[in-house]
């Protein structure tokens, strides 16, 4: 019977072997989940001896993630803006560039006044829900056409008590939202579908249909700015997540579907291409 410590070693050289970044923190968030305790516990009780059904699950963790289940679907949960949200196969997993779109949308929100907030595309309802918790005098409305996505977006909404606040709606785009909007963030599949087998293996365990935008990764974002001049506010403003590589090319659409925007690309904090953001011109 193998030991805490015993279990993490070998859990760790195995996750390093494959070549998987913070593989001890891997091993130690997964031998935690089987354990049902915190990593603090781990720390704590090195010598203890695992249960038998508690090796198991822990050598079934490892088995799928060197298959490439992402860690978030084996813990399901994943930190996004200081928030933990529930996320499974059924969603995106959440990025850490995403937080990018939300600062930026909060930034323009916070100092407009914004009563009707819209998420396109919201997967698992990060955006939504974030922006419920950070804007208590908007109402927001989150749409996806995956009835999956929808499902884990209202555990989620619930998890985070904003369930009164945020309207799921399930449809195309923009054509089921009943309101003029202030504000739109949307973060659409955008990896040309060239790329997709190019991908890394734990990414295409992801839901294609939330990767996957088309020969240049742009057809969704034309079809949705196609809609947006009918439902956005003249002084609202538009937030669009992008691939680094299409900053100048969704500038160029977006400037055409609203040319009486000021648009502009905004950088993550890697310094590469990540939003492009349209607002009214101010007189």
């Amino acid at each position: 019977m193998r030991t805490v410590s015993e279990a993490l070693q070998n859990a760790s050289e195995q996750l390093e072997q494959a070549g998987l970044d913070d593989s001890r923190l891997e091993a130690r968030l997964l031998l935690a989940y089987s354990l049902n305790r915190s990593t603090v516990w781990i720390f704590q009780n090195p010598e203890m001896p695992l249960a038998p059904e508690v090796d198991e699950r822990l050598t079934s963790f490892i088995k799928q993630r060197l298959s490439g289940v992402p860690l978030a679907y084996l813990l399901g949960t994943r930190e996004f803006y200081g928030r933990s949200f529930r996320v499974d196969a059924r969603v995106l997993v959440p990025r850490p560039e995403t937080e990018t779109l939300l600062e930026s949308a909060l930034e323009f929100a916070r100092d407009a006044c914004v009563s009707n907030v819209v998420d396109v595309g919201t997967g698992s309802g990060i955006l939504a829900i974030s922006l419920a918790l950070e804007l208590p005098q908007a109402r927001i409305w989150a749409v996806d056409r995956s009835s999956d996505a929808l499902a884990v977006a209202r555990q989620n909404a619930a998890d985070q008590g904003v369930t009164t606040r945020v309207n799921f709606l399930a449809g195309d785009l923009l054509a089921p939202v009943p309101v003029q909007a202030d504000l739109i963030v949307a973060n659409l599949p955008y990896v040309p579908t060239d790329e997709m087998r190019r991908l890394q293996p734990e990414v295409r365990h992801e839901p294609r249909i939330a990767l996957d935008g088309g020969p240049d990764g742009l057809d969704l974002y034309r079809r949705l700015l196609s809609q947006v001049p009918a439902v956005l506010h003249p002084s609202g403003a538009l937030f669009l997540e992008i691939g680094d590589q299409q900053g100048a090319a969704m500038s160029r659409i977006t400037q055409a579907a609203l040319p009486g925007f000021q648009v502009r690309v905004q950088r993550d904090l890697e310094g590469r291409d990540r939003v492009v953001s349209a607002t009214a011109k101010r007189e």
